[in-house]
């Protein structure tokens, strides 16, 4: 009896504790701002029941009226409230140190954002959220000062160019190093990575920052880190968009009017009734361009505990390109695991893989290009010579290239790339003040390619080919940090790592002629009469040593320096195998300061200042050797013997090239870190340039890689972001950043002018751009262009309606000799403006982005506008209005003239590249948990490119032929552009 009173007291109690619990919920802001806090993670102090907010900041949970709720959030400090019996909460969480994004990641290691002395730009995922980003390139571009992104394809996964405070080098990579969850890319492309996993990206521009990397920092870093599973309930997310690409045309002549202008040029009738064209023709840009689509798919999981989190992801994306036949197609998988294995000791695994197929996306451009062909063919002319047998027209009366639409739709290469990022982690804390951290990382890509060029291609001889490479980076870094604080005022931490860095590429490339089936497309490459295949294989090492030292004073006077040994294999046969790399920065934190304290507008203020040296060693493996060159020679028969040549000869004094970079900066934070501000000026020289010489034949001939020239980069950069206003129902975040650059060759050695080599010849038959001291990497080398003459000029021998160009020499003759520098393809000034504007559940975004200061030469304007040897007859509705007696101030001078010339290589064609973009426009909803019970979903519209104002009279001023170069930059040659975009999407979480 005593027992069963016992069991129903328990019973009793029990029941009394489960009626106890209640339903608890409420909102959590930001103490700053009052905006909502996402992700906040809410427990029940020693419970198990545990939940996240949600979007709007809000949460709900099972707690008992006596419950005490924890509130953790990354960068703010954690809340512990009493629940008091309160069935809704408002908490407010206090943001630690001065800044809500308070940690920064930096080379090998982390650090508080207000204690850095180095100049560092962070951009969070949440910067584009709600906007139709597709990869790396479109997530920086605008976003960070001093960073220069352009689209120099519109193709789906075309080339993209970056710089960080400018081009540095003239014949070696400017790429800066991208470094993911610690891994340093050597063989994939940062564009490979999904943006969609990204949490946050650092870029670091100075050299205080960058020498931590030693001679891959030259050119700058951004270090991407992904996101990861945060503690508590599973999370699920869902999003995907849908987008319709297309461009604007140029204005071409009808097939009326083009027959006219022919036969005023060419003095006879080329076409004997121009009337009869009337209503009939084809508009050949309808028919190489479409509406192009991109469908964007993503799934995540998050979660854990306090022992394991984790975070896995799919994407998938498939874009058709605004050019015919072109796409692309991208499949994604991710995985992060973090595990805590005792209080000392835990791990992490991050794995990410792709599987990228890409269609004749490949094309950056030439005078043949279906993108210039559209526009020089003759409207006269139709697609098919027989339209029910889908027999083409091969060739035209202009131009001489073939028929645009049969090379866009009848083009096959594909390609096949699988990629891979794989690093793990281990993390042993072997003490309070002292941290071991080991990792390992591999990024791999498996490419594959093949083509087949059929008869519409290829008239004489049907071919095909394939080809396959490996890449391989192994990293391995090994370092130990210190860290202690003295007296609670002196805070140092010292950091050493030894890592080691090794890269192997090989692969094929086999392909013939005389293809005797097309069966088979490119499997079968024995059905080819002539054959050939070549191999490659290329090996390189890097051996590092590395330290750094931080140090301040109660959070006033801040120190830190840095010392970077790398031994490259690359330069094996030199004395210079090791280079080394310091640093030195400073900071002085004035708002803690005693005279400070009363001026309550300041949160923040801090000058820094910095100074140091890095290197670049972006030269192919065995450049320093002296190697054989292979040759062939039959000695009269008919068989070919294989012999050997000497080839360029060796350096054994080349070294590492070198930048050294000073940079002073202030940081101010105002009004409750309400508004922000940031001011650098940085000046950088890059001197012992990586060159390849030309010898001459009377010494062997050949090339031979040297150190010679110096090249110069400084300017200031500006950024400014704002809670603008904040109330109940509406609040306006802007960010502004504004940067001006200037680019300066100081020195090539012993020599005056290096001439760029130029596409198109045909087209173009002379370099049109130099490197020479004084001028920027790759400036314009044109004949001035003065209009067109409107009276005789005896002295040159000109007439009256001929293009009019001065005689720079004096010779009495105009000629290549007259060419002088004139005009800069480097932007002299860069401009981001973000603005997100929220009104109750609605979101308004406006990003506008644009470039002041550069030329481009519009090599395409120029095929279309004038007569060559190439394009006989002009395309341009402009040009119809040439000169004549009556129009005597047209731009354009009258083509049939038999005493005039036209110069390509002149300023006629050079254009201002400017321009001001309406970057992204988007409008989305929140339907909040609160309001559907199950989950927050966000609905979005939105538009990309929607509008350009520039006096650029191409199709895209960001477009460029010669892709991700410096030298030869600024030319547009039939590039494909960059097309405006509408968006429709949708993002979910549960």
């Amino acid at each position: 009896m005593q027992k069963l009173t016992s069991l129903l007291m328990l019973l009793v109690c029990f029941g009394l504790h489960a009626y106890a619990q209640q339903t608890v919920s409420g909102k959590v802001t930001a103490d700053s701002s009052g905006a909502p806090l996402d992700g906040v993670t809410v427990s029940v102090k020693d419970g198990k029941t545990a939940t996240q907010t949600t979007k709007d900041g809000s949460f709900r949970l099972n707690a008992s009226p006596n419950a005490t709720l924890i509130f953790s959030y990354v960068g703010y400090n954690s809340r512990e409230v009493a629940v008091n019996g309160q069935s809704f909460l408002n908490v407010q969480l206090q943001a630690m140190a001065q800044n809500l994004q308070d940690v920064v990641v930096i080379g090998y290691g982390t650090q508080r954002k207000s204690n850095v002395t180095g100049s560092i730009a962070s951009i969070s995922s949440s910067a584009y959220k709600d906007q139709p980003v597709v990869n790396v390139s479109s997530a920086l571009q605008g976003r960070a000062s001093g960073v220069s992104v352009s689209s120099a394809s519109g193709a789906p996964g075309g080339v993209v160019k970056i710089r960080i405070r400018g081009a540095n080098s003239i014949n070696s990579s400017n790429d800066p190093l991208f470094v993911v969850d610690g891994v340093a890319l050597g063989s994939i492309s940062f564009q490979d990575i999904n943006v969609n996993d990204i949490e946050s990206m650092e870029v670091l521009k100075d050299a205080s920052a960058t020498a931590i990397y030693g001679s891959r920092g030259a050119n700058g870093v951004v270090i991407i880190t992904t996101k990861s599973g945060k503690t508590g309930k599973m999370t699920l997310n869902a999003n995907g968009f849908v987008t319709a690409n297309h461009i604007k045309k140029y204005d071409v002549l009808g097939p009326v009017a083009y027959a006219e202008q022919a036969n005023h040029i060419a003095g006879t009738d080329v076409f004997t009734d121009p009337q009869s064209y009337a209503g009939k023709g084809t508009n050949w840009q309808d028919q190489v361009f479409q509406t192009g689509y991109t469908q964007n798919y993503q799934v995540s999981l998050g979660g854990g505990t306090e022992k394991s989190r984790y975070y896995i992801s799919g994407y998938y994306v498939k874009q058709s390109g605004i050019v015919v036949n072109t796409s692309q197609q991208k499949i994604a998988l991710r995985s992060n695991i973090d595990s805590r294995l005792s209080k000392k000791l835990s791990v992490g695994l991050n794995m990410f893989l792709t599987n990228i197929q890409s269609k004749n996306n490949g094309d950056m451009g030439s005078k043949a290009s279906p993108v210039t062909s559209s526009l020089t063919w003759a409207p006269t002319e139709p697609v098919y010579d027989d339209p029910a047998t889908g027999a083409y027209n091969r060739y035209a009366i202009s131009p001489i290239g073939p028929n645009p639409y049969m090379i866009a739709k009848e083009s096959d290469y594909e390609g096949k790339s699988n990629t891979a990022v794989v690093n793990a982690k281990l993390k042993w804390d072997i003490t309070d003040w002292l941290s071991f951290n080991t990792n390992v990382g591999v990024d791999a890509n498996f490419y594959r390619s093949g083509y087949v060029n059929n008869e519409w291609i290829n008239e004489s001889s049907q071919s095909s080919g394939q080809g396959s490479s490996e890449n391989y980076t192994l990293q391995n870094s090994n370092g130990l940090t210190y860290h202690q604080t003295f007296n609670g005022v002196h805070n140092l931490s010292v950091t050493g790592v030894y890592e080691q860095t090794s890269n192997k590429y090989n692969g094929f490339n086999a392909d013939g002629g005389g293809l005797t089936s097309l069966s088979y497309g490119y499997y079968a490459l024995q059905l080819n009469a002539s054959q050939g295949i070549s191999s490659f294989y290329s090996n390189w090492g890097l051996q590092s040593y590395l330290g750094r030292i931080t140090y301040d004073y109660k959070g006033k006077y801040m120190l830190m320096a840095t010392y970077r040994a790398d031994g490259s294999s690359k330069f094996q046969s030199t004395g210079n195998k090791w280079a080394y790399f310091p640093s030195f920065s400073a900071g002085w934190k004035i708002s803690e300061e005693d005279f400070m304290k009363d001026i309550t507008a300041v949160s923040n203020l801090k000058l820094r200042g910095s100074w140091g040296k890095t290197g670049n060693q972006a030269i192919a493996p065995y450049s320093t050797l002296g190697l054989l060159t292979g040759q062939q020679y039959s000695y009269g028969s008919s068989t070919a013997y294989q012999g050997y040549t000497l080839g360029n000869p060796p350096n054994l004094n080349l070294k590492w090239e070198t930048t050294t970079q000073w940079d002073i900066g202030i940081d101010a934070a105002l009004f409750s870190n309400r508004l922000n501000v940031t001011l650098d000026y940085f000046n950088k020289l890059t001197d012992g340039l990586l060159l390849q010489k030309t010898i001459p034949d009377y010494d062997g001939g050949g090339s031979q890689w040297v150190n010679l020239g110096a090249v110069s980069n400084k300017g200031f950069e500006f950024s400014v972001s704002a809670l603008a206003v904040n109330s109940h129902k509406f609040s306006w975040n802007t960010t502004l950043n504004i940067s001006a650059l200037q680019n300066k060759v100081k020195s090539i050695g012993d020599q005056d002018i290096v001439y760029v080599g130029y596409p198109g010849s045909g087209l173009i038959n002379t370099s049109i751009q130099v490197v020479k001291p004084g001028s920027p990497l790759g400036a314009f080398y044109l004949i001035p262009w003065e209009g067109v003459y409107k009276e005789a000029d005896a002295t040159l021998g000109f007439e009256p309606g001929d293009n009019k160009y001065k005689d720079v020499d004096g010779s009495g003759s105009i000629g290549y000799e007259d060419r002088v520098v004139r005009g800069n393809p480097i932007p002299k000034l860069q401009l981001g403006f973000s603005n997100d504007f929220t009104y109750g559940n609605f979101t308004l975004n406006l990003f506008i982005q644009g470039v002041q200061g550069n030329k481009i030469f519009n090599a395409t304007y120029a095929a279309v506008a004038a007569p060559t040897s190439d394009i006989k007859y002009p395309t341009l509705a402009a040009s119809a209005s040439y000169w004549t007696k009556s129009n005597t101030n047209s731009e354009w001078a009258d083509p049939a003239s038999k005493t005039g010339r036209s110069y390509v290589e002149s300023t006629h064609y050079l254009q201002d590249g400017s321009y001001i973009r309406l970057k992204n426009i988007s409008l989305s909803y929140l339907l909040s948990k609160k309001m559907i019970g199950f989950g927050d979903i966000s609905l979005s519209l939105s538009a990309q490119n929607l509008f350009t104002i520039t006096k650029y009279k191409g199709f895209d001023p960001e477009a460029d032929t010669q892709g991700n170069t410096d030298i030869a930059a600024g030319i547009d040659l039939g590039a494909y552009p960059n097309p405006r975009s509408f968006t429709i999407g949708i993002n979910a979480n549960f």
